[in-house]
């Protein structure tokens, strides 16, 4: 009994972070950055916002250096991105949860929740 408890706990155990990962809907993500030449935050390479969640949709280029949850994923990595609060702003919800678009999620950090704004 004692056996079989301890490798169901071991299994429990060893599964969760799989299965955490396993979706990233409600995740916050920020882009991946680095530091350039004048001290400024610069994109590590430039990160396309796409219609839908296929590498020949429509795409734009990201220019907003600010934070996003995660609304669905899609095969190949895609994710699609939405807006977060804006604390700066008199109704902080008034801008939260447009959808921006679809992006390879490898062009993106995470971010832990309560610094998702």
């Amino acid at each position: 009994m004692k056996k079989s408890l301890a490798a169901l706990s071991a299994t429990l155990v060893l599964s969760l972070p799989a299965a955490h990962a396993a979706n990233n809907v409600g995740q916050c993500v920020y882009p991946k950055t680095k530091v350039g030449a004048n001290g400024n935050l610069v994109f590590r390479h430039p990160i396309y916002v796409l219609d839908a969640p296929n590498a020949t949709a429509p795409k734009r280029a990201l220019t907003a250096f600010a934070a996003f949850t995660v609304k669905a994923e899609a095969p190949g990595g895609f994710v699609q991105l939405v807006t977060v609060p804006n604390y700066d702003l008199p109704n902080p919800d008034s801008v939260a949860g447009k959808v921006i678009g679809w992006a390879k999620l490898s062009d993106f950090d995470f971010q832990e929740l309560r610094n998702c704004n």
